[in-house]
């Protein structure tokens, strides 16, 4: 019983079980693959999927496999549990061998981050001078665009820190893009909508000091 340890926009995998005839008459059953928070199998688990029946000779085994790209469960950390004739449709001298829980768990996250949330503020590092403020989850990966819908190559990258925000410096010399957007990716590439803020009012770039007369 193994399934895979991530299930994310970045990583997928078969869930596999071996299911075995202990039997002494061929038959056929399907298999159901659950994800539950403990490690038994109880009503109330999530169901992900379940195979086609499948032929088992009296006293041998047969690899089965399904391969699930999104399950439909809340994101979580779920025990993989394989349930052989979850209806009881199979009439067996034992019916209590009919599940069993895979090792280790499997971490389930497709949940995108919010919409991350913009502003302009002072630097403390350089008197007059503005950055942007980016606040998202803890640990994004921030990526700044010049222009209003998170296209073409980043302007600007960096890292949400443990505040929950990260101070992004943007080189408004010259002439300034006249808007800015800025998507976050969390450590399993789900990436946030696509927020955007338009350039500070009235930044103008410092002239050049006069010459001597």
């Amino acid at each position: 019983m193994t399934g895979p340890s991530e299930l994310s926009p970045r990583a997928s995998g078969p869930l596999r079980a071996l299911l075995c005839n202990r039997g002494d008459t061929d038959g056929s059953t399907e298999v159901s693959f659950y994800f539950s928070y403990s490690d038994t199998f109880e009503p109330f688990d999530k169901w992900v999927a379940t195979t086609e029946p499948i032929f088992v000779r009296a006293g041998s085994c047969q690899d089965v496999s399904k391969w699930v790209p999104r399950p439909e469960v809340p994101d979580a950390s779920y025990h993989l549990v394989a349930v052989a004739d979850v209806d009881m449709w199979v009439s067996e001298g034992r019916e209590g061998n009919n599940s069993r829980v895979g090792v280790g768990k499997s971490q389930v996250d497709f949940h995108a981050p919010p919409r991350p949330v913009l502003k302009w503020v002072s630097s403390e590092y350089s008197t007059g001078s503005l950055v942007l403020e980016v606040t998202s989850e803890v640990n994004d990966f921030v990526y700044v665009y010049s222009g209003e819908s998170c296209e073409g190559l980043p302007v600007a990258e960096s890292r949400v820190g443990s505040g929950s925000y990260c101070y992004m410096p943007i080189d408004l010399s010259g002439i300034p893009s006249s808007s800015y957007s800025v998507r976050v990716v969390d450590f399993v590439d789900n990436a946030s909508p696509c927020s955007s803020i338009l350039a500070p009012g009235g930044y103008v770039t410092a002239p050049p000091p006069a010459g001597d007369e």
